[in-house]
């Protein structure tokens, strides 16, 4: 008897497990992490050597053997000439994730694709954007009804190679451990954004916030590695609905634009104390960050020149040994 007793326990237990299991959200996906993580900065401001600086973003992100291009700069020749320069081989990149439409980070793409392709015909195959990212723009108080988002005419012609958009509504994991952050909740008051442009919201024009601003992130077991191109969200709004939906830890890394270049001092304090409430310990950043913010970022997160610097050309981040500067960002 004692033996049927143990039995139909042993069954209630794995039942109650398995109710268990099942009732578990489809984020357990989010326990991936990756063990091998390099950033390298091909377009931002500031370079040296034979590398160009614009302004601009892109960088390669390598995770566990996958290719990511973040963002892919100003100018149809920078990131090519720069990873030229630094003897970086991008034909290994099957994906590009754009931060935001602006021309700044989305001109280089049909010269790198028609680059690329001729290296390795399978090259770059998807391009993620956050919902938001073909919504039409015009610019505000001119008159004018011209259509001033510049990636709704390169749609066709982009699609025409045989690349599919992933248009993403919220966070979503693209390789294991890699995520996009999708449209972020901008629950703080938080304005990175110019004047300049309206955007087309549910049939009406209103100031263009970049509603499709969003975040690569690659989940580590030192904490999130985040790269943002402009942080046009806020990259305090950018930060929060990362630790909510994608790993909730201290950043380990924050890289890419900030937008805080003219920021004034009250922001720059701000900023620089929800940082270190948030927990960030290793800062990258460079294009619309600005010089002077970053120093400000540095010395409120109390980091120094080993783990806070320019994100110049040809800088990089590897998870285990950290950043890599270049002698003028150091």
């Amino acid at each position: 008897m004692k033996t049927t007793t143990n039995r139909f326990s042993a069954l209630n237990l794995l039942i109650g497990l398995s109710a268990l299991f099942l009732s578990l959200p489809s984020t357990a996906a989010q326990d991936v992490v990756a063990s091998d993580v390099k950033v390298t900065v091909l377009s931002s401001n500031l370079a040296n050597g034979a590398a160009v600086g614009e302004w601009g973003l892109s960088a390669l992100v390598e995770v566990d053997g996958n290719c990511i291009l973040f963002d892919a700069g100003r100018y149809p020749d920078t990131v090519i000439r720069n990873a030229a320069v630094l003897n970086v081989d991008l034909s290994c990149v099957t994906d590009v994730v754009f931060s935001h439409f602006h021309f700044d980070h989305t001109t280089g793409l049909l010269p790198l694709l028609d680059n690329l392709r001729e290296i390795n015909p399978e090259a770059i195959q998807r391009i993620h954007v956050a919902d938001g990212f073909f919504s039409s723009r015009r610019r505000a108080n001119s008159g004018s009804d011209a259509e001033s988002n510049q990636m709704i005419a390169l749609r066709d012609s982009i699609e025409a190679q045989g690349v599919e958009f992933l248009i993403h509504a919220e966070a979503t994991e693209i390789f294991p451990a890699v995520w996009v952050s999708g449209p972020v909740e901008r629950r703080h008051p938080e304005q990175n954004y110019s004047a300049n442009l309206n955007v087309a919201m549910d049939g009406e024009w209103v100031r263009d916030f970049v509603p499709e601003s969003q975040a690569l992130v690659v989940r580590t077991d030192e904490g999130p590695i985040v790269l943002l191109g402009c942080g046009h969200s806020g990259v305090v709004n950018a930060l929060d609905h990362i630790q909510d939906t994608i790993q909730d830890e201290a950043v380990h890394a924050l890289m890419g634009g900030l937008h805080l270049f003219a920021a004034d001092d009250e922001t720059l304090d701000w900023t620089a104390a929800r940082l270190l409430e948030i927990g960030v310990e290793n800062l990258m950043a460079g294009h619309c960050t600005g010089i002077e913010p970053l120093m400000r970022l540095r010395a409120g997160l109390n980091l120094d020149r080993s783990t806070a610097v320019v994100g110049a050309v040809g800088s990089s981040f590897v998870l285990g040994e950290g950043i890599h500067p270049t002698v003028i960002a150091m």
